[in-house]
């Protein structure tokens, strides 16, 4: 008698799910949220129901890159069936790897959580998510991360993110002993392998062109693509640990002459692009002030990188772009070490996030800050790094190299990068939602930050010219890179180089040079529209400087080979 009662009080009658569809779809979300008993699943399945989840919650972009390259119909209808297996089982394999009784859960929720944020980045901004847009990430500031912020992005990980976490967690996954566990997961592993393999075999020719001739759009498989991002972040910073500093260029030495002493201050600029300056022949007039100096325009230019991680320490490495290293660059001397050792006072001023280890061994000051600097309203503004420079100026003995790293364009929040009295060109988009916002109002808030830059160049040009009676003086302008403005629906930058659309490589650069500094500027002027990049600052500045050394390659100084000689 008294079995039977206990065991009908341990085994409660399940509750019958109500009538009807939506009775039966809402019982069953109760039931997965938290209502009742939670439902049982074992282990493999869930990796399997895992994996077609994420290809076909965080793959819209992938898929129809895909569908871009190779049209839907008959003649790739295999392709696209199989393109879709292999984005499934690789899930599955990769997920059957380093599943446990202790890990699936939690892995899950953390994967469903960075594929959401993956995810609003990718389909909003169409940006790839690499290896240097993820080292770009890593060095951004709090106030740069700020404003990514945005209503859509909470929903992407809300519904995205922590909704599909929490049902997995709910799930109460059974498993039956070791032995029998090992063996599901490797029947799993080798199911899924056999998978990609048929699938890869099916439409060989297509994939083979496919994998040949477009790397980049792998890039965009979520979450595979980012997860081998992370590992290959990881790798690069680990294989070559960090020691002592490499020097470069040690038979420098500054060439005797009779000449004055020399100031020039480089500004290198952030997210401009070079056909949004009236000086390159934009119909808007973006460049008043400085179309009324005497100044060099450099038309051709093009960017070592397309994110401020790698452009700015590849602009003062003696690397060239293809042959650029991050380890190496960061472990071995630039430009600012090289003149500084050779007797010239070097100072960084930063507007920006920070030198990305440029000026780690030299004088560095941050005016992000209200304290320092003193010119700030909704945030600090470029023209704060020109208050009390020239005290510096005045202190020191010899040759002076000044970098003005500035905010710029920096976006998306375009319409915070200058001040009130800078929006000329109105209506601005005043959101970090670029695609809510109208082409005009993007471009619009774009272009009167480009006023803004054109204003803080002028000033930097008089300060210059105040010394012009001590000095020769120079001014150096180079953007790091450019930016995407929804062209092909394509937003802000940090694609992979081979990817990415012209307006994020092309740069503006511009020269001004003072009434002493001994050069024709006509004849540099007649070359100006010659192709230039990254690679020839670090040349031209030891030009500039005088500075002879075997590392020097005449070839690329963009002016120094038109310097008359004085002595």
């Amino acid at each position: 008698m008294n079995g039977p009662e206990t065991s009908a009080q341990s085994t409660p009658e399940p509750v019958a799910a109500p009538a009807g569809l939506f009775g039966k779809i809402g019982h069953i979300i109760r039931r997965l949220l938290g209502g009742g008993e939670p439902y049982r699943i074992k282990e493999t399945t869930l990796l399997v129901v895992i994996s077609l989840f994420m290809a076909l919650a965080y793959n819209a972009v992938f898929f129809s890159k895909v569908l871009a390259i190779y049209p839907p119909g008959l003649h790739y209808l295999l392709f696209h069936a199989s393109i879709f297996v292999v984005v499934v089982a690789l899930m599955v394999f990769l997920l059957a790897l380093v599943s446990s009784k202790f890990t699936t859960k939690p892995l899950a929720v953390l994967l469903f959580f960075l594929s959401s944020l993956v995810c609003y980045f990718v389909n909003t901004y169409g940006v790839v998510v690499d290896v240097d847009m993820l080292q770009n990430v890593v060095e951004t500031n709090v106030a740069e991360s700020l404003d990514l912020l945005s209503v859509q992005l909470g929903l992407y990980v809300l519904f995205l993110g922590i909704l599909p976490g929490v049902i997995v967690w709910r799930l109460k996954v059974t498993y039956r002993g070791i032995l029998k566990t090992l063996l599901g997961k490797a029947i799993l592993i080798a199911c899924s392998l056999a998978l990609i393999a048929g699938a890869l075999f099916s439409s060989a020719s297509t994939f083979a062109s496919f994998f040949r001739e477009h790397k980049p759009v792998r890039a965009y498989v979520n979450p595979a693509g980012y997860i081998y991002a992370v590992g290959k972040l990881v790798a690069k910073h680990y294989a070559k640990p960090e020691g002592p500093v490499r020097p470069y260029a040690m038979d420098a030495r500054v060439r005797p002459h009779q000449n004055e002493r020399r100031l020039v201050i480089l500004v290198v600029g952030e997210t401009a692009r070079a056909d949004h300056f009236s000086l390159n022949g934009y119909a808007r007039e973006t460049n008043p002030l400085l179309k009324r100096e005497t100044i060099v325009n450099f038309s051709n230019v093009m960017a070592a990188g397309t994110s401020t991680a790698i452009s700015v320490p590849a602009m003062f490495s003696h690397l060239g772009r293809e042959e650029f290293d991050g380890n190496v660059a960061r472990n071995t001397e630039n430009i600012l070490d090289i003149l500084a050792r050779v007797g010239v006072s070097v100072l960084w001023r930063d507007n920006n996030s920070d030198s990305k280890g440029v000026a780690v061994r030299l004088t560095y000051e941050d005016f992000k800050n209200p304290d320092r600097n003193p010119i700030c309203d909704d945030e600090c503004r470029d023209e704060g790094m020109l208050v009390d420079l020239q005290d510096y100026i005045d202190q020191q003995t010899g040759d002076v190299m000044i970098v003005l790293h500035s905010m710029g364009n920096h976006g998306p929040a375009y319409y915070k990068r200058y001040p009130k009295a800078f929006e000329v060109f109105t209506p601005v988009c005043k959101s970090n939602r670029l695609e809510q916002c109208s082409a005009e109002e993007i471009n619009n808030a774009y272009d009167n930050a480009i006023l803004y830059t054109d204003y803080f160049l002028s000033k930097v040009i008089a300060l210059l010219k105040r010394n012009d009676d001590k000095f020769e003086t120079a001014m150096m302008y180079f953007s790091d890179h450019g930016e995407s403005l929804g062209e092909n629906n394509m937003y802000l930058h940090g694609y992979p180089y081979a990817l990415a659309p012209m307006e994020q490589k092309h740069v503006p650069a511009v020269f001004w040079f003072g009434s002493k500094f001994p050069l024709d500027l006509e004849r540099i002027r007649a070359k100006s529209g010659e192709p230039y990049s990254h690679d020839n600052i670090f040349h031209t500045l030891l030009g500039l400087f005088e500075v002879e050394t075997t590392a020097y390659d005449p070839s690329l100084d963009m002016v120094s080979k038109f310097v008359r000689d004085k002595r």
